[in-house]
C-alpha cells in the first residue's frame, strides 16, 4: 500500500531502528551518514571552496568530523568550530573526531571569522534529533551568526534547535538553505516550524531499510500514493458515469471549509458534486 510513500520515524522509533541495524554495521552508520551529507555538500557549493562547520558534543558534531574530513579530503579549505571536549565524546563520534584530525584537520572554539570572501557553505552539526530544551549562551549565539551568513546552509540531520518530533522551534533555530536526514523522515522536518527552518529536505537512508526492522507509524502522503486510484476517463461516458458527491457543512458565514471539500471532489474525479450549506 505505502510503495510510493516515504517511511515516517519519530524519534523513539528511529533510535530502535538504529539499534538493530548499529550492530555488525560495516562501515558504521555515522560513517555512511557523514559521508552522504558531504557528497550533498559538494554538489551544493560546485569546486574549490571555503567551509565552515560547526560540531557539536554528542553524535550530530560526529557526523560533522565525517564531512570535515571528507571535504578536506576531497580538497576543500574547511573550518571546524568544536567547543567541547573530545574525551567526552560519544565513542563514535570521539573515533570520527580522531580520524578528522588525523586527516590533518584541527578544530577552534570558537567560529571564526569569515573569509573575505565569504564562506561557500556553513554546515550545521550541532545538535540532532534527541534535543529537547532550547539552546543558550554559546550555541545560541553561534546559531544566530551562523543565519547571518549569505551562503548556502546545510543542516545534518535536522536543523539545530528544531523538535524532531513535533516540529517546534525550541528557540534560537538553524535557518536552513537544505537539510540531509538519515534511514527516514522524522515528522518535525514535515510539520510547524520544520518546513521555515529546513528549507529542501533530503532523504539518504544509507543502506537501511527501516521498515524491514521496525514497523514505521506513518508514511509521507504524496500524489504518487493515490496515482493508482486515478485512472483516465472513458471517452464514451458522461458526468453521470462517475457517480455523485453529497456535502454538507458550513455555518453561516463558515462556508470555506464545505467549498474547499467541494472543489477537491471535482479534481479527485467525481462526476456531479451537491454542495448544502
Amino acid at each position: 500500500m505505502f510503495a510510493a510513500s516515504r517511511p515516517i520515524y519519530p524519534v523513539a522509533g528511529i533510535r530502535a531502528v538504529e539499534a538493530l541495524a548499529i550492530p555488525g554495521a560495516t562501515p558504521p552508520l555515522m560513517e555512511r551518514a557523514g559521508a552522504a551529507a558531504a557528497q550533498l555538500a559538494l554538489r551544493l557549493v560546485q569546486g574549490p571552496a571555503r567551509v565552515l562547520v560547526a560540531c557539536g558534543p554528542g553524535n550530530n558534531g560526529g557526523d560533522g568530523f565525517v564531512v570535515a574530513r571528507h571535504l578536506h579530503c576531497a580538497g576543500l579549505a574547511v573550518s571546524v568550530a568544536f567547543a567541547g571536549d573530545p574525551c567526552r565524546l560519544p565513542d563514535d563520534a570521539r573515533a570520527a573526531h580522531a580520524a578528522w584530525i588525523a586527516a590533518g584537520g584541527f578544530t577552534v572554539p570558537d567560529l571564526p571569522t569569515p573569509p573575505d570572501e565569504g564562506w561557500a557553505l556553513v554546515v550545521d552539526a550541532l545538535f540532532g534529533i534527541g534535543l529537547q530544551r532550547p539552546l543558550e549562551g554559546r550555541y545560541a549565539a553561534w546559531i544566530d551568526t551562523l543565519n547571518g551568513q549569505p551562503c548556502r546552509r546545510l543542516a545534518i540531520d535536522i536543523p539545530s534547535g528544531l523538535d524532531a518530533d513535533t516540529g517546534r522551534r525550541l528557540g534560537p533555530c538553524f535557518e536552513a538553505s537544505h537539510t540531509i536526514t538519515f534511514i527516514a523522515l522524522k515528522p518535525g522536518l514535515l510539520t510547524l516550524d520544520g518546513p521555515d527552518h529546513c528549507g529542501e529536505v533530503h532523504l539518504d537512508t544509507i543502506d537501511v531499510d527501516a521498515e524491514t526492522l521496525a514497523p514505521a507509524p506513518g508514511h509521507e502522503i504524496t500524489p504518487a500514493l493515490f496515482a493508482a486510484q486515478i485512472n483516465p476517463r472513458r471517452a464514451n461516458s458522461h458526468k453521470g458515469s462517475y457517480g455523485d458527491a453529497a456535502l454538507v457543512g458550513g455555518a453561516p458565514g463558515m462556508v470555506g471549509a464545505a467549498v474547499l471539500a467541494g472543489r477537491a471532489a471535482i479534481h479527485l474525479g467525481a462526476g456531479r458534486v451537491l454542495l448544502g450549506l
